[in-house]
């Protein structure tokens, strides 16, 4: 792959990446073919806002660093470089109040790991190298897509011995290609690229399935098949969900060419089977990850805390308690961060990361933490979740402009400007796109259950303290 000498980020521009929408790519919405999801009344918002976020990559902002590339491609070779990368992360979050679980810095991120781990892939490691300078030049924005179909899950192969999962099926002098699918893969009709490697372990009889590589999306062969948008029409009534449903699809390959230069594992279960530990990816992900949890809790505590001051609920005792508790999930959320920001640490690979305990607590926590806090904003926003005004309200001209002004008018606001902090306290606790994030932070790690004990294993690793009250007792 040639890589490219122009300066950092030359020409990415939000607009251009927009334009860039319409590069043919086969997106399929809910059965239906989406021509360009830049104007789709289902994806522009959420297109617009992938662009803004282009934008903020200033040389001069939060989210570039002083090489001018992205902090989310950046390796860092001090505890201070991890957490710069640690406020890029935070500075995205926001922008989207940590409700896009697929913001393009996380694999970004990931690859980010993969190059500073690279001899891991062997005789592809050069391929590696190569593809994250592109991506970081370019500012590609990355999804990924590792899980296999449910069908193979449970059923195991077709009466042919047909199997749905991807694999490989042949090479030639061009590169690997590639038949069968993988799925929720989130932000994928709107990303640059995929990148593709196994979630679960492979067999040894599985090396056709032992595969990692970078593709276009719009890549010939390549189908999207993305479950509904959640966007309403108009965008007002689903103000989060119009502007941050990032989607979810499952991706069809039928025979799609992969070529070497984008072909990181090929047929070696080994190195599929232990990616994760070969290079070190989880404490980049995970530091994302973590971050965004926290901010995505602030949004929840900040729009629970508005609602309730509108309403005049904050004067309540009850009410009180549970903005209190909110305040306790973010304030752990974030104390989590810091901790593991503030034990950084070279890795295997000579790179510096975040204590992985904490962030694997972060994890571990929010799964149980998030569906909490929106429990107490439906409490706190209460029956205004159930009725409030609509955006055709806001309409001078509309029947009930003038009665609804007045009904909902609030402390310091007017009823419209409540409305529309309803609409939002709506679409996170009653909407399909609220009901999708708590499932999503639910599972985000997997089972929870399964988590936990994996968080045994993780925290008895890294303790090292004694308990002189105890010592004797067991022996």
């Amino acid at each position: 792959m040639a890589t490219s000498t122009a300066p950092p980020n030359a020409g990415r521009t939000g607009t251009s990446y927009l334009a860039g929408l319409a590069d043919g790519r086969r997106v399929y919405l809910a059965g239906e073919p989406v021509a360009d999801l830049a104007h789709d009344p289902s994806t522009e918002g959420m297109a617009a806002f992938l662009a803004e976020l282009l934008d903020e990559h200033r040389p001069d902002g939060e989210l570039t660093g002083p090489d001018g590339h992205p902090l989310a491609y950046s390796l860092a070779h001090s505890g201070d470089e991890v957490r710069a990368r640690g406020r890029a992360f935070a500075r995205i979050a926001r922008l989207s109040g940590g409700l896009m679980g697929r913001s393009p810095d996380f694999v970004a991120t990931v690859l980010t790991a993969c190059a500073g781990a690279a001899d891991h892939f062997g005789p592809y490691a050069d391929h590696v190298r190569a593809y994250w300078r592109h991506a970081r030049a370019a500012n590609l924005l990355l999804t990924h897509a590792i899980s296999d179909p449910p069908a193979d899950r449970h059923l195991g192969p077709g009466p042919n011995g047909e199997v749905q999962t991807l694999r490989a099926i042949r090479t030639n002098d061009e590169g690997v290609v590639v038949r069968g699918a993988k799925m929720l893969a989130t932000l994928s009709p709107f990303a640059d690229d995929l990148v593709v490697y196994p979630f679960r372990p492979l067999g040894e009889n599985e090396t056709d399935q032992a595969l990692c590589f970078a593709v276009p999306v719009a890549t010939p062969g390549l189908t999207l098949y993305s479950r509904p948008s959640y966007a309403s029409t108009p965008a007002g009534d689903g103000p989060l969900a119009s502007r941050f449903d990032e989607l979810d699809a499952v991706c069809h390959f039928d025979d799609v060419l992969i070529p070497w230069d984008r072909v990181f594992i090929h047929g070696d279960v080994a190195a599929a089977n232990n990616l994760r530990p070969g290079t070190g990816m989880t404490s980049y992900a995970w530091h994302q990850s973590a971050v965004r949890a926290w901010i995505k809790a602030e949004t929840v505590y900040d729009l629970a805390d508005r609602c309730a001051k509108v309403s005049g609920r904050d004067r309540q005792p009850l009410v009180r308690q549970q903005l209190g508790e909110l305040g306790g999930i973010v304030e752990t959320l974030r104390g989590l961060v810091v901790s593991a920001e503030t034990g950084t640490r070279p890795d295997d690979f000579g790179q510096h990361v975040c204590d992985p305990v904490p962030l694997a607590a972060s994890g571990m926590l929010n799964a149980r933490l998030y569906p909490r806090a929106i429990e107490l904003l439906q409490a706190i926003a209460s029956s205004g979740l159930v009725m409030h005004p609509v955006t055709a309200d806001e309409d001078p001209g509309s029947a009930g402009h003038a009665f609804m002004r007045t009904y909902f008018t609030g402390a310091g606001v007017d009823g419209l400007a409540h409305g529309r902090l309803l609409r939002a306290a709506a679409d996170l606790t009653m909407n399909r796109f609220g009901t999708r994030q708590v499932l999503y932070e639910r599972l985000f790690l997997g089972p929870p259950e399964t988590f936990q004990a994996k968080f045994y294993d993780i925290f008895a690793a890294g303790r090292s303290v004694d308990s002189p009250v105890l010592d004797g007792l067991d022996g």
